[in-house]
């Protein structure tokens, strides 16, 4: 049962990624070529987006803020829950 939570979670997520990257390239916040470095740097620190693209500059704290506001609140547990840069 565990598993099958996490599963649905897991689409949930990327469904909400797919969304707000359509968001981010619609209102020209990122270009793909941005999102395309993000999406990389996250595959390997597995980290959510919106951190990696406020830890690149590609979006500033105010778009960072808006868009924590925008995403529904299964993909933020996930923002809130990555670790800290030291």
């Amino acid at each position: 049962m565990a598993v099958m939570d996490e599963q649905l979670t897991n689409a949930s997520i990327d469904q909400s990624q797919s969304e707000l990257e359509s968001y981010l390239l619609e209102s020209a916040m990122v270009n793909q070529e941005q999102l395309s470095v993000a999406k990389r740097m996250q595959a390997r620190q597995e980290g959510p987006l919106l951190m990696i693209l406020l830890q690149l500059s590609f979006i500033d704290l105010k778009q960072f803020s808006g868009l924590l506001d925008w995403i529904p609140q299964s993909a933020q547990a996930n923002v809130n829950s990555f670790p800290e840069a030291s």
